[in-house]
């Protein structure tokens, strides 16, 4: 990440020299030629502010998916950009004067032409991201095996706290509109997450504290002619404006627990001709058994589950939906049979004999493998088109 901010002052300088309590001090007078008094030089300062990060970066966020609808969401980022590592920021005086004269030492500054001081280095000792506003255009994009890509607009706050010289001083926040172009895969533990965060916010804010001033603050000039020297001059002034140019870019990695849990997470429900809730008995196979259960169904309909990662709705029948499309479906048809007089069917899902020994039908591989799979049931409707239940997806391992 880069930055620059710039803080324009407009003031006035003025020697240090006090007939009474300083009579050594530095005198100002304008113009070239020598006067008997300190006189106040009008100038006009520039603070410019250069900061790059490089580090490790550290802190959560909130994702939301609908993969029934291929959208989603990201609320209460809250990223920590140095991670306990100190960043660093330089900060230049530019100045820009009408020419003047200073005695002791006795100088001449001439004007016109704007003049840099480097003021140094000073370490940055926070950074952070944070989230102000809801995210926007979050879509997912088709599924590759338990992939998907994504992309998402989320506004932040990007702050910066720096140590000048054991005074701390927060620049920002600056409101930047970051694009998160990225993957998300299923794995063993929930969601594991891969981005490219990249934005960029300018512009420029007249009296950005009103009402604040800076009054008789110390100012060092390096004598130009002759060179070698320090002026010491007392400077007031108001903030009149700021600029800022903040440009991210950098990468996050992230690993994700469901909020909801990752076993017995319903989907396919909005359409009514869905008929039957589908549940696991587990998503742990330790035990050797997983019962996949379906309830509230029509009785004594022919019926047998489906498997797949596959997240696309389709209506292959022309009443309710099939929400497993996308990608190859597995079909537990040696486990047919018919549905109770009160509604239920059950299959030991580690034990079928569609896929015995814990298998997957017709996709192959074990169900055992961290994946989170998706499971409907498909089921006769007497003399009417058959139809599919609910969906119900969990991460077996």
């Amino acid at each position: 990440m880069k930055t620059t901010v710039e803080v324009v002052l407009p003031g006035s300088g003025i020697g240090t020299y006090d007939a009474t309590t300083n009579p050594s001090g530095t005198r100002t007078v304008n113009g070239s030629t020598g006067g008997g008094g300190n006189e106040d030089v009008p100038m006009n300062i520039t603070l410019d502010n250069d900061s790059a990060l490089n580090g490790i970066i550290s802190g959560t966020f909130d994702m939301s998916m609908d993969i029934n609808a291929m959208t989603m969401s990201i609320d209460n980022m809250d990223l920590d950009l140095l991670t306990g590592s100190l960043g660093v920021t330089t900060v230049d005086l530019i100045m820009l004067y009408s020419g003047f004269t200073t005695y002791n030492p006795d100088s001449f500054f001439a004007g016109g032409t704007p003049v840099t001081v480097p003021l140094g280095s000073y370490p940055i000792v926070t950074a952070t991201v944070k989230q102000y506003a809801p995210s926007s255009g979050g879509q997912l994009g088709p599924p590759k095996s338990s992939d998907f890509s994504f992309w998402i607009g989320v506004p932040v706050g990007v702050s910066f706290v720096v140590d000048f010289n054991g005074t701390p001083a927060q620049l920002g926040p600056f409101n930047v509109n970051m694009s998160l172009p990225g993957t998300l895969t299923y794995t063993a533990t929930g969601i594991y997450a891969t981005a490219g965060l990249v934005g960029n916010s300018f512009g420029s804010v007249n009296d950005p504290f009103p009402g604040f001033t800076i009054d008789d603050a110390a100012l060092f000039l390096p004598t130009i002619q002759p060179p070698g020297m320090t002026a010491n001059l007392l400077f007031d002034s108001i903030i009149a404006s700021m600029f800022h140019d903040v440009t991210v870019d950098f990468s996050v990695e992230a690993d994700g627990i469901p909020s909801g849990g990752n076993c017995n997470v319903v989907f396919c429900d909005t359409d009514v001709n869905n008929v039957g809730d589908v549940s696991l008995s587990t998503c742990d196979c330790s035990g050797g058994a997983i019962s996949l259960d379906l309830s509230t169904s029509i009785t004594g309909q022919f019926t047998y589950p489906l498997v797949g990662l596959g997240t696309m709705a389709i209506s292959p029948t022309g009443v309710s939906e099939l929400c497993l499309a996308g990608s190859a479906i597995g079909r537990y048809t040696m486990d047919a049979g018919a549905i109770s007089p009160s509604g239920t069917y059950s299959v030991d899902l580690l034990n079928a004999a569609s896929a015995p020994g814990g298998g997957v039908p017709t996709i192959g591989g074990a169900l055992c493998n961290g994946n989170t799979w998706r499971f409907q049931y498909w089921h006769r409707d007497g003399m009417n088109p058959s139809r599919f239940s609910k969906g119900i997806a969990g991460l077996i391992n």
